[in-house]
């Protein structure tokens, strides 16, 4: 395998390093907050590993804007003495533009409360980075033989799928670290297992961008092809009575560009 002249993916979209990637954000103490026992009174600062991106692009206008997944973790309260875990608890991860900020609902039980609702960012922060770095020893793995060789030489794995509306007007570049990798050195297969990403719904007719999005997870053994399984609300039986939960249960299949990129650490060619 010879190194990229630069570590891109088509579409001019560089490939992250994700273990040196953040969002920082600064925000103001929120006084009104009188929950118990509350976040101290003194604003925050924080910074949160990305775990995701996907940038979306208008193939007819040649517009396109950029969303990033933040690493999962749990609520909290800043600051006290004690009892830092919020309960009930739940997970806390989002989508982030420069423009906007959308939550995911991931506790257990789904109360029917709304899905996929977005807001502004703007007023919200202090200040609000996106802090990306690209991986400098980039390669491209064409087949099936390499990937298998980068996994067994222990190298970080970026993935970039690329899918398009049926009537080719809308296209998206799908970015995540590839966390799980399995391989059959014998038999010459690989095969993708790896999420939380950011899916969008490419004929959603909602007005902002962010909200086209959903959690889902990638399973897939070959680069043209791809299999995606949603976090939705699910109906599931608990002893004869049915309830819902936030679940990843509702699979997407579809044609996609997988390529898969590793980062050199050392390098013994």
């Amino acid at each position: 395998m010879k190194p990229l002249s630069r570590s891109t993916t088509r579409d001019d979209l560089t490939v992250l390093d994700y273990a040196r990637s953040y969002l920082s954000w600064s925000v103001p103490a929120n006084l009104d907050d009188t929950r118990v026992p509350g976040h101290k009174p003194w604003g925050n600062a924080a910074r949160i590993l990305l775990d995701g991106r996907c940038r979306i692009i208008d193939n007819a206008s040649d517009w396109s804007d950029d969303f990033y997944l933040v690493n999962p973790c749990r609520t909290e309260w800043m600051y006290q003495e004690e009892n830092l875990f919020q309960i009930p608890n739940r997970e806390w991860i989002g989508v982030w533009s420069k423009r906007r900020k959308m939550p995911f609902r991931t506790h257990q039980v789904y109360s029917g409360e709304a899905l996929n609702h977005s807001s502004p960012t703007e007023g919200v922060y202090n200040y609000l980075r996106f802090e990306v770095r690209g991986l400098t020893k980039c390669r491209e793995l064409h087949s099936d033989e390499e990937v298998i060789e980068a996994t067994l030489a222990g190298y970080p794995l970026v993935a970039c799928t690329k899918i398009t509306r049926n009537d080719g007007a809308v296209t998206a570049l799908i970015e995540y670290p590839v966390k799980t990798m399995n391989i059959n050195p014998d038999y010459k297969r690989f095969q993708v297992d790896t999420g939380p990403l950011l899916l969008p719904d490419l004929s959603s007719t909602r007005e902002h961008t962010i909200e086209w999005f959903s959690l889902a997870h990638t399973i897939y053994n070959r680069f043209d092809r791809a299999e995606f399984i949603r976090l939705v609300p699910t109906s599931v039986d608990v002893q004869g009575r049915n309830i819902e939960v936030m679940d990843y249960s509702e699979v997407y299949k579809t044609q996609a560009e997988n390529r898969l990129f590793a980062e050199i650490v050392q390098d013994h060619d």
